[in-house]
């Protein structure tokens, strides 16, 4: 087996994908973080808008789950676009061991600079927290975006299973204007490939996946991210 041709196995650091053709001006300025992953050349969607969708558990998972590796985007009070890369996909079905897995931030929201680009690191345990009757969350607590209904739309963030920002800070959101480990968001997104969810077929004896179309549209406006 040909090692390098295998996507996901780390977080890639030392090159940024290119545009894809479908890419709307949100996703163009994202892609450059998908490099190395099995999404850097996919036509991808948003399958969930928090704001189009509702803030709850159950929302994010029933539009979410089932389609596979998926890239969270969010947008703080403060200005600062985060979120994180979960090569595994949600199912709710408990946590998920990978060093494919990274966080990002652009503490600022200067979408036209790279951002930063964190790696799992020690371990792949708990890369991704995901449970039914959870949120979004990334190591134990290195990115927590709660999603409960009524409640305010708060993320977390202390930097511990992920490298921290230079300096060893560890909080992705904006410290200029204010922002510490608790902030509230404006906007969340998750992005997964266009065309359906995953089905898994028992070839012999081992499973293959293939993606089934299922009518996917192509998701919510923009929103805030509009450029």
């Amino acid at each position: 087996m040909d090692w390098s041709q295998i996507k996901d196995l780390e977080c890639t650091t030392d090159r940024w994908a290119a545009p894809v053709e479908t890419d709307d001006p949100l996703m163009a300025r994202v892609r450059p973080l998908l490099a190395g992953t099995q999404l850097e050349e996919e036509a991808l969607r948003c399958a969930y808008s928090a704001n189009e969708d509702g803030w709850s558990a159950a929302a994010f998972h029933e539009r979410v789950d089932g389609y596979g590796a998926a890239l969270v985007v969010a947008r703080t009070q403060g200005g600062a676009v985060v979120g994180g890369y979960n090569p595994l996909g949600f199912d709710g079905y408990g946590p998920k061991a990978t060093l494919g897995a990274f966080l990002f931030t652009w503490p600022d929201g200067d979408l036209s600079r790279l951002p930063f680009k964190l790696p799992k690191i020690s371990s792949d345990q708990m890369a991704v927290v995901d449970g039914l009757d959870n949120g979004i969350q990334f190591g134990p607590g290195d990115l927590k975006i709660l999603l409960q209904r009524g409640a305010p739309k708060q993320a977390k963030c202390k930097l511990i299973d992920y490298q921290r920002l230079p300096g060893a800070v560890k909080n992705l959101f904006n410290r200029a204007a204010g922002e510490g480990q608790t902030t509230e968001l404006v906007e969340l997104r998750v992005f997964v490939r266009k065309g359906g969810k995953l089905k898994y077929e028992l070839d012999g004896l081992r499973w293959k996946s293939s993606l089934s179309d299922d009518g996917s549209g192509e998701g919510p406006p923009p929103g805030v991210f509009s450029m």
